[in-house]
């Protein structure tokens, strides 16, 4: 028995034939590190991780903290798990206890970790972690690439097996910065390719790049948001919205907790959120902005949510609960509320609710929290 206010419901199967479509647009030659990062993008980085596992012969993930590999590891998904970002050093058991790939780029880290390898007789795996305009971890290439290849051939408890960077503009119209940023990493490929490192992880493309970038010396990509059916190139003049045709994987679902007319001149919501001019059927919803839905959306005046296959306007929000007008709709105690994904031919995406925040979609469904409770379908 579960219980909950609201509920995500990921369709598991539509995240395979997503992968399926990845990989066919971008051929035979390329493999795919599955990025599993944020609790996958909020919608549970095990379950989804033992199912491309186990469903979809994915061997490789990606994940942003050593917390969320070891929880992968754990459950027995993978063959390889490279922790992207930066490790903090108290880490650093876990990375050769679990046998997880990091990031190379700091010395005193590596070091530490060579450490830790040898007392336990291991050998670590890491990947060079390039800066090409991102600023946030890697080295440059040039001389200090120069300098930390010299120190990782040292090393004897350490191997590189890969290299990569990340790119900070790749989902919008003009690509001339990823081109910029890829001929920078290209300089840092031929660098560590001088040193006979054995780099059988080359990858640079997330999400906003797999549909349209394309190089000969990459192995792998790594879709995040993709899997989910998430595509962030929308200027159809320069490169097709979707073009993949990726189906998004996301419900969010909730319950309608009371039906009530209000007349006009009374308020609703705290601090007098809105104000009713006109008599008005308003339904409240069980959920709030605790459960991640923000305050921002709530007040946008432009939100809505679906009850029976009908949209209804959010007016004001609660820590816990949420009111909809509802005037002119049949509407009832504990009727289902949609919050994103589909209610009869009415459909809420992601990118809905990106355009009335006026940021990023991330912002809504990465930072749910666990009483919005996970259910997986197929």
């Amino acid at each position: 028995m579960e219980i909950y206010n609201s509920y995500l419901e990921v369709d598991l199967s539509e995240i395979g034939r997503n992968v399926e479509k990845i990989r066919r647009g971008i051929g035979p030659d390329v493999d795919i590190i599955a990025v599993l990062k944020g609790n996958a993008y909020g919608m549970g980085h095990v379950p989804v991780g033992k199912y491309l596992a186990k469903n979809r012969g994915i061997e490789t993930f990606g994940c942003s903290s050593v917390f969320e590999a070891v929880a992968l590891k754990k459950a027995g998904v993978g063959k390889l798990i490279l922790v992207m970002g930066g490790v903090p050093y108290h880490n650093i058991p876990a990375v050769v206890e679990y046998d997880l790939h990091t990031p190379a780029y700091h010395e005193e880290y590596l070091e530490l970790l060579d450490r830790e390898a040898g007392k336990t007789g291991k050998t670590a795996s890491v990947h060079i972690k390039i800066e090409t305009g991102l600023n946030r971890i890697g080295v440059k290439p040039g001389p200090d690439l120069e300098k930390l290849c010299i120190y990782l051939k040292a090393l004897k408890h350490v191997k590189v097996c890969g290299i990569y960077t990340h790119f900070t503009q790749s989902g919008i119209p003009d690509k001339s910065v990823t081109y910029e940023q890829m001929s920078k990493f290209k300089e840092a490929l031929r660098q560590a390719e001088a040193h006979n490192f054995a780099l059988d992880y080359v990858h640079v493309s997330n999400s906003g790049a797999v549909t349209w970038f394309f190089e000969d010396c990459i192995t792998h990509i790594r879709p995040g948001a993709m899997l989910y059916g998430f595509d962030n190139n929308v200027d159809e003049k320069v490169y097709s919205k979707n073009l993949f045709n990726l189906c998004e994987v996301l419900s969010w679902r909730a319950f309608v907790t009371n039906v009530k007319t209000v007349p006009a001149g009374e308020t609703v919501g705290y601090d007098g959120a809105y104000k009713i001019t006109k008599p008005t059927l308003v339904a409240t919803a069980s959920i709030g902005y605790g459960d991640g839905y923000t305050r921002k959306l709530a007040a946008s005046g432009k939100a809505d949510m679906l009850i029976n296959g009908k949209r209804a306007a959010v007016i004001a929000i609660c820590m816990d609960q949420t009111f909809l007008d509802v005037t002119g709709l049949d509407v009832k105690i504990n009727d289902e509320v949609t919050i994103l994904g589909k209610n009869g031919s009415e459909f809420i995406s992601v990118f809905e609710l990106q355009r009335l925040m006026k940021n990023t979609y991330l912002d809504v469904i990465s930072v749910i929290p666990p009483r919005v409770v996970r259910t997986y379908k197929n």
